[in-house]
C-alpha cells in the first residue's frame, strides 16, 4: 500500500469557448454534458487523458496505468489493467448561469466559398470567462514522486491544458488561477513529526480530517504561482508559435443567426466579455473570429500559393489533417489557430436590399439587415507542430518544413497586403485586415512601412527556425 498522498485543489478560468460533447443531440447536434441537476461539467476521464499527454510514454505508463497489458502468465493470456497512482477528480464551474451556454454554428465551404450540402453543424459551447475547480490526487511510496503531480499543476498555471473538442481551432483553452496543494504521510501520527522528509508533509491525524471539497480547510497551502512544476519532461517536439497583432480595414461578417423579431436578420458571432474587455458592451458582447474560420482562409490561402497544399493533397494532409472516410482514419492538424476577440471598434447596422441586374430595381424579399463591427483590432496566433508522432505520421522533414514556412509567410503577407480575407460578404470588402507586428517564438518582427520583399525572407527563416541558427 502507498502510504504518501499529495493532492491539488486547481481554480482555472476559460480563455475561450469549450465543447464537451455529452452524446446527446436534443438542442444541437452536439449538446454539452451535464450532471444529474442539469449544471455542465468537465468530467474527471476527459481530463485524465490530457494530463496522461503531457508526458513520454514511458512517464504515462509508470504513473498512470499502461491502458492495455497481456499478461502471459494465466492460461492463454488476458487483458490485465493497472490502478493509475493519478486520480483525477471532475471540473465543476463556479458562479454558473444558464447564459453561459451559447451555440455555436458551423458549415463546411468550398474553395468558392459555398455552402457544401449536408455539412451544416451545430453545438452548444461554455463561454469564456467561466471558473472552474478541480481537484487531483496523487498516491505514492516515496515524496520525490510528487513531481509528476507538480507538473500537472505546473501546465495549469502556465496554460498549457487545453479541453475538449477543436483545440487546435481555438476551443477549450484555459488559465491557471490559483492552486492550492496538501500532502500527507498515512505512515505517521501526530502534527509535529521530525522525521518527515518534506516539511510540508503531514500525518495520518491531519489526513482523516482533511475536507478536501472545503477550501477553507486548514491543511491547504495556496502555492506560489511561479514555482509550481518544473517544466514539462515529456517529449520536446519541433514547435512554433507565430503571434499576429491585426488591425481590421473595415467590417468583418462572420454570421450568427436569429430569429427575433427585433433583432438584425444578420450579425457579427460574439462571446460573453471577459475580463480586461469592460470597455466592451455587455449586451453586445465581444466580437470574435473562430479558429475554425481562421483555419479555413489560411489553408484556401496556402492552397492557391502552392498546390500541394489543396484539399486532398497528402501535403495538405500532414499539415492540416483529414477527416475519416471509408478506407483511411482521420489524421490529427499540426497546425493550430487561435480564436481571435476583436475590440476597439464599433457596432455599425446596415440594411440592404438585393438589386436586379437587368431592371435595376429591388428585388422583392431581398431586404435585410446586418449588425457588424467595424475598425477593431485583436490577435491571432497560430501554433505549429513538427515534430513527435502524429496518427502514425512521423516528424516533418526539414525540406518539408521549409516549404511549409515559405508557404504561410506568403501566406501571412497576403493577409497584411488584402489578398486574403477572412469570414462572408469578402467580395465587398469584408474581413481585411492589417498586420502591425508579428513575432515568431517571441521574436518581433515589424510590419509598419516595410515591403513583402523584405519581410518575406525574415518570416520564412523565422518559422522554420533558421533565424536561430
Amino acid at each position: 500500500m502507498k502510504k504518501i498522498k499529495k493532492y491539488y485543489r486547481i481554480v482555472f478560468q476559460l480563455t475561450s469557448p469549450l465543447s464537451v460533447g455529452s452524446g446527446e443531440n436534443n438542442l444541437t447536434d452536439r449538446d454539452i454534458v451535464r450532471d444529474s441537476r442539469g449544471i455542465p461539467y468537465i468530467p474527471g476521464t476527459a481530463l485524465a487523458g490530457v494530463y496522461r499527454s503531457l508526458f513520454s510514454e514511458k512517464t504515462a505508463n509508470a504513473y498512470f496505468g499502461p491502458e492495455l497489458v497481456i499478461d502471459h502468465s494465466s492460461n492463454g493470456g488476458g487483458n490485465k489493467l493497472t490502478d493509475s497512482d493519478i486520480i483525477t477528480y471532475d471540473a465543476y464551474p463556479e458562479g454558473y448561469t444558464e447564459k453561459m451556454v451559447t451555440k455555436r454554428d458551423m458549415v463546411a465551404l468550398d474553395e468558392y466559398k459555398t455552402a457544401v450540402p449536408r455539412a451544416k453543424f451545430d453545438f452548444q459551447v461554455l463561454e469564456p470567462g467561466l471558473t472552474f475547480v478541480t481537484y487531483i490526487e496523487q498516491n505514492m511510496d516515496r515524496s520525490n514522486q510528487q513531481w509528476v503531480l507538480d507538473e500537472i499543476a505546473g501546465a495549469w498555471m502556465e496554460g498549457r491544458i487545453t479541453l475538449g473538442a477543436k483545440t487546435l481551432r481555438g476551443y477549450g483553452h484555459a488559465k491557471g488561477i490559483e492552486a492550492f496543494s496538501a500532502m500527507f504521510n498515512l505512515g505517521e501520527t501526530g502534527q509535529n513529526n521530525q522525521d518527515r522528509p518534506d516539511d510540508k508533509m503531514k500525518g495520518v491525524d491531519e489526513w482523516l480530517s482533511f475536507e478536501m471539497y472545503d477550501p477553507e480547510d486548514v491543511n491547504w497551502e495556496k502555492e506560489d504561482r511561479a514555482a509550481v512544476g518544473r517544466g514539462s519532461e515529456a517529449e520536446r517536439k519541433d514547435t512554433c508559435l507565430i503571434s499576429l497583432e491585426l488591425r481590421q480595414l473595415g467590417g468583418i461578417s462572420v454570421r450568427q443567426y436569429t430569429s427575433e423579431v427585433d433583432a438584425a436578420d444578420y450579425k457579427q458571432l460574439t462571446s460573453h466579455p471577459v475580463a480586461g474587455e469592460e470597455g466592451e458592451d455587455e449586451k453586445e458582447g465581444t466580437p470574435v473570429i473562430p479558429g475554425t474560420s481562421w483555419a479555413g482562409a489560411f489553408r484556401a490561402q496556402m492552397g492557391r500559393l502552392d498546390p500541394d497544399f489543396r484539399k486532398g493533397r497528402k501535403k495538405a494532409e500532414k499539415f492540416f489533417g483529414k477527416a475519416k472516410n471509408k478506407n483511411e482514419n482521420s489524421r490529427k492538424s499540426r497546425i493550430g489557430f487561435s480564436e481571435s476577440r476583436i475590440t476597439g471598434g464599433k457596432w455599425v447596422i446596415n440594411t440592404r436590399n438585393a438589386i436586379d441586374r437587368f431592371t435595376g430595381g429591388t428585388v422583392d424579399g431581398a431586404l435585410y439587415t446586418e449588425k457588424t463591427y467595424y475598425n477593431g483590432s485583436t490577435t491571432l496566433e497560430i501554433t505549429c507542430d513538427f515534430g513527435g508522432k502524429s496518427d502514425g505520421v512521423f516528424n516533418v522533414s526539414a525540406e518539408e518544413k521549409k516549404e511549409f514556412a515559405e508557404t504561410m509567410a506568403a501566406a501571412i503577407l497576403d493577409l497584411n497586403g488584402g489578398y486574403m480575407a477572412v469570414g462572408g460578404l469578402t467580395a465587398v470588402g469584408r474581413g481585411l485586415f492589417a498586420v502591425d507586428k508579428a513575432a515568431v517564438d517571441g521574436k518581433e518582427i515589424c510590419f509598419t512601412d516595410r515591403t513583402a520583399e523584405a519581410l518575406y525572407p525574415e518570416l520564412v527563416n523565422a518559422i522554420s527556425g533558421k533565424g536561430e541558427e
